[in-house]
């Protein structure tokens, strides 16, 4: 008996042992987390992402840098109002912000005004020779990183930067296949070829329902990727609007295009589009989002419009739009010429931190891990071994490249719970962007992007780098900063507000536009 009641006694010693190392442990860890610091963090709400504050990308983010993160949502409607109270607010209520992928809530004047009146931290302060972001600065020098992020040797935010192929690519020309089916038309080659293609979309009625409500080719003035003329004028001469539209003459010699008599035919060209009826001018003073809502509309009334990415019209999520379009490749003028204009990777606003944050090298260590390798694949796929793996020797990608990576669940443009969707700082490599498989969705973004940049990259200008060698870089920016008036005159000539016939309106416009010569 006393032997059992022995046992018992030391059961329980044992039991309240064990019950008061777990109490310990348990208060010991409340007691860490307690500590923890927490860093906030501003963001607009997405559709696709069900909760900020449990996403697995948090989740990762945390047990990486041992801080709890919290999301406030930035006020729909109010963004730049939001934006800017946050800046002056009191202290440590936000300790950082991330920007959306899709479109900027600050234009660049805004932003830099916001470093000018001293309202946003200057990173440089917590840079170090091993962080990421000196890193991106090293690895991307050849298109001039550094400048293109930082004002007067200051870093005020971190990028995000799309760098897939279909982002070398200033424009793409898309065109309703549907409507050339229903036809027996082929796609066109040739400026001629399309204003044929574009008079029967015209007087066919295509989309069938009886109203002659079809817009053969729609164009707008908000970016030079969805000015349709633009595609039209390279089939006449090398036609680069993020270059002040300069090229090399014959002579070796850097000059402007737009004093070329080719040029002039280019825009004749596009006139006569205009006076048909073929280039609209209704939708050239909407928006981008009115231009989206005209494409992506049920009535099926848009022959064809350009764009730098499929998406950039047409919803992701709307897969038989989506496989409406087709690529046309770049048009083959009289002379022979046919070019694609080829652009840097032009970085964006991918988070930045305030000058009354709380924790401003916590927010830097935060953002700055996000461009490491491992967080760009989580940021761009999800978890891995679930959402998606690396791709095993012989897989092919999108664009018929080596396969880095094998999506196992399809997360992008879809509502999930393991990534920002494209918002905050993110830059994924070259060689993993480029290199995803395809997964058999012939209307998959990726997929018609791939398919058509393959189609324009071979047309690529061959003197393109004489525009950012150094000797030449003052001749160059003096012409983009000209080329308001130039994006002026063109646009006047081609929606009939002066005559492109006329000699001495083009001798005027010769004079606007190079006033010294």
């Amino acid at each position: 008996m006393k032997q059992l009641l022995k046992n018992k006694f030391i059961s329980v010693l044992l039991i309240c042992a064990v019950v008061a190392i777990i109490s310990y442990l348990y208060i010991n860890r409340q007691q860490q987390e307690d500590k923890r610091t927490i860093v906030t963090i501003a963001v607009r709400q997405d559709d696709n992402v069900q909760n900020f504050d449990t996403n697995y990308y948090t989740k990762w983010l945390e047990d990486q840098t041992g801080y709890d993160i919290r999301f406030e949502y930035i006020s729909e409607g109010y963004e730049k109002e939001y934006l800017y109270a946050m800046l002056n607010s009191e202290r440590g209520r936000i300790d950082a912000v991330f920007l959306p992928e899709d479109e900027s809530l600050l234009t660049e004047e805004e932003f830099s005004n916001y470093a000018g009146e001293g309202l946003l931290y200057d990173m440089k302060e917590c840079m170090t020779e091993d962080c990421h972001f000196t890193a991106l600065l090293e690895q991307y020098d050849s298109i001039s990183m550094r400048e293109k992020l930082s004002e007067d040797g200051s870093f005020y935010y971190i990028p995000n930067m799309d760098t897939t192929r279909k982002n070398r690519n200033m424009q793409v020309m898309w065109i309703n296949m549907g409507w050339l089916k229903e036809l027996g038309l082929k796609l066109p080659e040739t400026p001629e070829e399309l204003c044929t293609v574009l008079l029967a979309f015209r007087g066919s009625d295509p989309n069938g329902n009886g109203l002659s409500d079809e817009l053969p080719l729609i164009s707008c003035e908000s970016s030079y990727e969805l000015q349709s003329y633009n595609f039209i004028l390279n089939a006449y001469i090398y036609n680069d609007p993020l270059h002040g539209r300069l090229y090399v003459d014959e002579n070796g010699n850097l000059t402007s295009a737009v004093t070329e008599p080719a040029f002039r035919e280019g825009l004749r060209v596009c006139a006569n589009m205009y006076a048909q009826g073929l280039l609209t001018e209704e939708c050239n003073h909407y928006s981008k989002r009115q231009l989206m809502e005209l494409v992506n509309s049920p009535l099926d009334c848009v022959g064809a419009f350009t764009s730098q990415s499929i998406a950039d019209m047409i919803y992701p999520n709307c897969p038989d739009i989506l496989a409406r379009f087709i690529q046309i490749p770049p048009l083959t003028g009289a002379t022979g010429e046919q070019n694609a204009v080829y652009c840097d990777y032009e970085p964006s606003v991918g988070g930045y931190i305030p000058a009354n944050s709380a924790h401003p090298r916590e927010a830097f260590e935060i953002m700055d891990l996000m461009l490491s390798e491992e967080a760009a694949l989580v940021a761009s796929f999800g978890e891995e071994n679930e959402d998606w793996k690396f791709s095993e020797s012989g897989d092919l990608s999108t664009y018929s490249s080596q396969a880095m990576i094998t999506t196992l669940q399809y997360i992008t443009d879809t509502v999930q719970n393991k990534h920002y969707a494209g918002a905050g700082p993110l830059v994924l490599s070259a060689e993993h962007a480029n290199g995803v498989t395809w997964n058999g969705n012939n209307s998959l973004v990726e997929y018609l992007d791939a398919r058509a940049v393959r189609s324009y990259e071979g047309c690529y200008y061959e003197d393109r780098e004489l525009f950012t060698s150094e000797e030449r870089l003052t001749y160059v920016q003096e012409a983009i900063d000209a080329s308001e008036q130039t994006d002026k005159g063109i646009s006047q000539f081609i929606f009939g507000e002066r005559d492109i016939t006329s000699d001495e309106e083009w001798a005027d416009f010769q004079n606007e536009v190079n006033p010294s010569e």
